[in-house]
C-alpha cells in the first residue's frame, strides 16, 4: 500500500498545469454571458457586426457558438499558468483558486499506476488495442457496477462479492464516456431537441451551459431558491417550470449537482425523491451529477450523501441518470474517464452509436478498471484524501473567519462558497468585476466569481483551495486578507497602486 507521503507539487505541476489549460480551454471558449435575468437561453456574443467579417466562408453558425468569448475569469488563470507562485523562486507569482482540481493526493494515484506493472499490464492486454463497444470494455463496465453498487448503493457495506454487486448494479446500465461533460452532451443530445430547456438550481457550474447548449442546443433555465443550500423546493420548481413555459421554452431535463458545486451542500435525501418525483410528473428526465461524491469533509456514514441510486432504491427507470467521474475523488482528471448509469435501454442503444466520438481509450479503460475494483487502496486513498481536502478547507475557511467574511460551510467538494458583497461599493456586477480585477492585479489569485455561476447577488465568489498546496494556499489567503483590509479602510473612488502596496 503507498505511503500517505506528501504530494510532489514542483514535478506535477506544468505537466497538469498544461494539461488542464488545454481541457479548460475547450471548455471555456464556449462559455457565453448569462442574460439580464439569469435563466433563458445564454445571451451569445457573436453577431454577426462580431464575427462575420472574420468568420465568414470560414466555419458555420455552430463554429461560430464555439467561438463565444471566454468565461470573465479565464484570462487571470492564464496569468496564473505563466508565473505560478512558488515560495522559493517565484513567491510573489499568480495563484490559481478558481480550478476545481484535487492535486493534494496525486501522488498516491501516480503511486499506484506505476508501481507494481500495472500500467506495463495495460498495454500486455491486446484487447486494448482492438476496437470494443464504445460504451466501454466489459472489464471497466463491470468494475464501474462493482464499484457504484459498494460506494453508492451500498456504502454502509464493508465487504460486498462481485457477483452480488453486478447482480444490483447491471453493467449493461453503465457506459464509460471522456469525461462527464462529454457524457452529459451525450445525454442532452439524445434525449432532448434543439430549444427546449434544461431547468437547473441557481448557482451553478459555469460550463454546465456549454455542456448542454454548445452542440445539442438544449437551454439553460435557473431555478431561483429563497435557501440554495436547501435545494429546490415543489413550489420553486414550479415557478422555474411556469416561467420557461411563459418564454415558451419546453422543460425536458432537471440537472441536480450533488454535493452541490458551487455550494458544497449535500442534498437531502428527501429534497432527492421530492425533486425526482416533481419531475416524474411532469415527463422530465432526472440528471443527478454526483461527481463530488466521495470527496467529503466526513467519512461514509457521518456526512448524510445518499446518491440517488440509493434514494431511489435503485429502481432509475428510464428518466433517471446519475453521472460520476474519476476527475475529482481520485483526482484523476487528465484520465477522461466518466461514467453514466441509466436503467434506459433504448437510450444506451443509442449512446453505443453516439459514443464513437467520446471513447475512452482502451489502456485507460484498464487501468480505471483496476483503480475501481482495489477495495483496498480505494479505502486509503479516499480516506487520505479526505483528510487532505479537509486541512486545505480549514486553512482556507479559519482565514475567512479572520476576515470576518462570510461563507457557506461546505460538507464536500474542493470549494468553498464566500460572500464578499460588503466589499463592493455598489451591489452590481460591475463592481464584483472589479473586485475581481483588484484580487488579480494587487493579491495575484484568481477566484470563481459568481456572475459565472449565474448567481443572482452581487459579490459571491467560489475560492478552490485544492489546486494548491497547503503553504501556498495560505500565502494565498494572507494576500486575500491583506487586501480585504485595505478596501474596508479605503474608498474604491480613491484607490491607486500605491495605496494598495504590501500586499505581495
Amino acid at each position: 500500500m503507498p505511503s500517505a507521503s506528501k504530494p510532489n507539487f514542483e514535478s506535477t505541476g506544468l505537466a497538469l498545469a498544461t494539461s488542464l489549460f488545454t481541457v479548460s480551454a475547450v471548455w471555456f471558449l464556449g462559455k457565453i454571458r448569462r442574460d439580464s435575468k439569469h435563466h433563458g437561453p445564454p445571451r451569445h456574443q457573436h453577431s454577426s457586426e462580431n464575427y462575420t467579417d472574420r468568420t465568414k466562408g470560414v466555419v458555420g453558425n455552430r463554429g461560430n457558438r464555439a467561438l463565444a468569448p471566454p468565461i470573465p475569469y479565464l484570462e487571470g488563470f492564464l496569468k496564473c499558468l505563466g508565473d505560478q507562485c512558488d515560495l522559493v523562486t517565484n513567491p510573489e507569482g499568480h495563484v490559481a483558486l478558481c480550478i476545481a482540481e484535487n492535486k493534494l493526493a496525486l501522488n498516491l494515484l501516480q503511486e499506484r499506476f506505476t508501481q507494481g506493472g500495472t500500467a506495463a499490464a495495460a498495454f500486455a492486454d491486446e484487447s486494448v488495442y482492438c476496437y470494443n463497444s464504445f460504451l466501454g470494455m466489459p472489464v471497466a463496465r463491470e468494475a464501474a457496477a462493482y464499484f457504484f453498487a459498494r460506494r453508492f448503493l451500498f456504502p454502509e457495506r464493508q465487504e460486498l462479492p462481485a457477483d452480488e454487486a453486478l447482480l444490483h448494479i447491471r453493467p449493461s446500465h453503465v457506459a464509460l464516456g471522456a469525461g462527464c461533460a462529454a457524457l452529459l452532451n451525450n445525454l442532452f443530445y439524445l434525449l432532448g431537441e434543439p430549444g427546449e430547456c434544461c431547468l437547473i438550481p441557481i448557482p451553478y457550474y459555469a460550463a454546465f451551459e456549454n455542456d448542454m447548449n454548445l452542440v445539442a442546443g438544449i437551454v439553460p433555465f435557473g431555478i431561483h431558491q429563497v435557501n440554495p443550500t436547501l435545494g429546490p423546493s415543489v413550489a420553486e420548481l414550479n415557478l422555474a417550470y411556469m416561467q420557461a413555459k411563459a418564454k415558451g421554452l419546453t422543460p425536458k431535463f432537471l440537472l441536480l449537482t450533488n454535493p452541490n458545486n458551487p455550494l458544497g451542500v449535500i442534498y437531502r435525501p428527501e429534497v432527492l425523491l421530492a425533486n425526482v418525483q416533481w419531475a416524474r410528473k411532469r415527463g422530465l428526465h432526472t440528471i443527478s451529477d454526483e461527481i463530488y461524491a466521495l470527496s467529503t469533509h466526513q467519512k461514509p456514514g457521518q456526512h448524510g450523501f445518499q446518491s440517488i441510486i440509493k434514494v431511489l432504491d435503485n429502481d432509475l427507470g428510464n428518466d433517471v441518470h446519475m453521472l460520476w467521474a474519476v476527475s475529482k475523488d481520485f483526482g484523476g482528471s487528465g484520465l477522461r474517464v466518466g461514467f453514466v448509469y441509466s436503467q434506459n435501454e433504448i437510450f444506451m442503444e443509442g449512446l453505443a452509436t453516439l459514443s464513437i466520438f467520446t471513447a475512452v481509450s482502451g489502456p485507460i479503460q484498464y487501468l480505471v478498471a483496476e483503480l475501481l475494483t482495489d477495495d483496498e487502496f480505494s479505502d486509503s486513498f479516499l480516506d487520505e484524501s479526505r483528510d487532505r481536502i479537509h486541512q486545505s478547507y480549514l486553512i482556507c475557511t479559519n482565514k475567512l473567519q479572520e476576515m470576518v467574511v462570510p461563507f457557506i460551510p461546505a460538507e464536500a467538494g474542493l470549494f468553498v462558497y464566500v460572500d464578499l458583497s460588503s466589499l463592493l461599493p455598489e451591489k452590481t456586477f460591475a463592481c464584483e468585476e472589479r473586485l475581481s480585477k483588484l484580487m488579480l492585479d494587487h493579491a495575484r489569485i484568481v477566484l470563481t466569481p459568481g456572475e459565472s455561476q449565474r448567481d443572482t447577488n452581487p459579490g459571491m465568489f467560489r475560492i478552490c483551495y485544492t489546486w494548491v498546496s497547503p503553504e501556498v494556499l495560505e500565502l494565498a489567503m494572507e494576500r486575500m486578507s491583506k487586501l480585504v483590509g485595505k478596501l474596508r479602510r479605503m474608498d474604491w473612488d480613491d484607490l491607486d497602486s500605491r495605496q494598495l502596496k504590501g500586499i505581495l
